[in-house]
């Protein structure tokens, strides 16, 4: 089987030779990223990236960004902002290196292949058949040779071979089922981690301490700086929490539905209806819930109603792109500003905790007690409290598996995942170090069920194919990219 890279290969090197052919470059807005002519962009060994290959990758990929924006022109600054550019000469570069592996590798492409893969491709076809006039005629229409245009498909065929290559990578049975054994061989933990710094809010200071600090002038600076960094928390815009119900536009009866939906919904059952009726996929599943949100999340005929409203309102229907509305104003959030002056002794305070190390060290070591015992007694909600409170990375009934190695988003070291897969069900590791609380406690473990390996063996022998290919193929790019000479041309870029 074709592994990811291959197909994905497969589609660019069709839509590399369909742009060329259909001379699609006359896109919105293409004449300002237009290179001029007789240079090459680059070269990889010795073998030229040419003005034509660069524009074609580049209209392939600024095409389908605009079809993501809503078919509005890119600017030069978006690309710029956005990287296209260079991933598009990376995307090239490596393609040279590919060819050129191939090259040095011996595999050669015949003239016979070149011929063939030539007349099966349907641009070149009357009535199923391959027309030479017309292959000519459009060729010229494009600026191209017979012979280059040849060059050209023969260096995707050296890629195709080489791709071959690494699709017919055999994969040891044995190894894929020890894979499955080591995903199937797991273990339920919750575990919680806390930096030390994160302790900093519970450290005692007092109102002397605070006095003092605000009292030297070289804190000033540091405040300031400090304000800066929270001024989100303290500068607030205004905000609202509401629940929509959506009707899609496409439905010709949309509107007469939206109306018979205004006429039964209510303060106490919107959440129920929205979950039945509304055609936002999200809100199937959370009651049309939109949380809190600012002037300009949303679309503005849907911004200008919801901010007008009241808390505890529902609005008549509305119309956006999107289709119909009704919304649910839940709760509202006024706009506020805190000067620096009206915070600065809660700036002072945070500034002086940060510096209180060895109240610090005690305060880890009270904490890190406190939480074990919690673990140990399974009360969940009293870590969670202390998640908010601290925020402090808190996983519950996390499943964890020797192949993966990681609970929830905490990757384990192999020592790590050693330890934890050795302990008894019941017991609390410590993963943790001076600057942090780390504590891992087992639920209870599973083994892996050897039918279960059996039934997906196949599978498993595909995916891990196709994951060694992938990474036998990074590692000969990067290996190939250290030795390479590149040269590029960034006056054309």
């Amino acid at each position: 089987m074709k592994n990811a890279f291959a197909s994905k290969m497969s589609y660019f090197i069709l839509t590399f030779i369909f742009l060329i052919i259909t001379a699609s470059f006359l896109f919105s807005g293409f004449d300002k990223f237009s290179l001029g002519g007789g240079k090459n962009v680059a070269t990889v060994d010795g073998t030229e990236i040419t003005i034509k290959e660069y524009q074609a990758a580049l209209n392939k990929q600024v095409e389908f960004f605009n079809q993501m924006m809503g078919g509005k022109g890119m600017t030069q600054k978006q690309l710029e902002e956005m990287g296209i550019k260079q991933s598009v000469m990376n995307g090239l570069v490596q393609q040279k290196l590919i060819a050129n592996t191939a090259d040095n590798m011996g595999l050669i492409v015949s003239l016979d292949e070149i011929k063939s893969e030539i007349k099966n491709l349907p641009y070149f076809k009357r009535n199923e058949q391959f027309d030479v006039n017309l292959y000519r005629n459009v060729l010229q229409s494009n600026g191209y040779t017979p012979t280059q245009f040849e060059e050209l498909i023969g260096n995707d065929l050296k890629q195709k071979k080489v791709d071959e290559l690494f699709n017919t990578t055999v994969i040891s049975e044995n190894f894929v089922k020890d894979v499955l054994n080591f995903k199937h061989n797991g273990i339920n933990v919750h575990a919680i981690k806390i930096s030390r710094q994160s302790l900093a809010p519970l450290v005692s200071v007092s109102e002397e301490e605070i006095k003092a600090y605000l009292a030297k002038p070289e804190n000033t600076k540091t405040l300031e700086a400090a304000y800066t960094e929270n001024y989100a928390k303290y500068n607030q815009a205004e905000e609202v929490k509401a629940r929509h119900i959506l009707i899609k536009a496409e439905d010709p009866k949309a509107l007469d539905k939206i109306k018979a939906i205004k006429a039964k919904v209510n303060n106490k059952n919107f959440a129920a209806i929205a979950g039945k009726e509304s055609e936002d996929p999200t809100g199937k599943t959370n009651g049309g819930d939109l949380g809190w949100f600012g002037r300009g999340r949303m679309v503005p005929e849907f911004d200008d109603v919801a901010f007008k409203m009241t808390p505890g309102t529902i609005s008549e229907p509305i119309k956006t792109q999107f289709g119909y509305h009704i919304i649910y104003v839940e709760d509202k959030k006024a706009a506020q500003t805190k000067p620096l002056d009206l915070v600065k002794n809660e700036l002072a305070q945070m500034a002086v905790q940060k510096t209180k190390a060895q109240d610090l060290d005690k305060l880890l070591e009270t904490e890190k007690e406190k939480i074990t015992a919690l673990l140990k007694d399974n009360k969940l909600a009293d870590l969670e409290i202390l998640q908010k409170k601290l925020d402090a990375q808190f996983f519950k009934n996390s499943e964890v598996n020797q192949y993966d190695q990681t609970i929830g988003q905490l990757n384990l070291s192999p020592k790590e995942s050693e330890e934890l897969f050795k302990a008894n069900i019941g017991d609390t590791l410590n993963f943790g170090n001076a600057g942090t609380i780390y504590l891992v406690k087992v639920n209870s473990k599973t083994i892996s069920e050897p039918k279960k390996v059996e039934d997906q063996l196949s599978a498993e022998m595909t995916a891990q194919g196709q994951a060694f290919s992938r990474k036998v193929r990074e590692e000969l790019i990067k290996s190939l990219n250290n030795k390479a000479k590149i040269v590029t041309n960034p006056a054309l870029m």
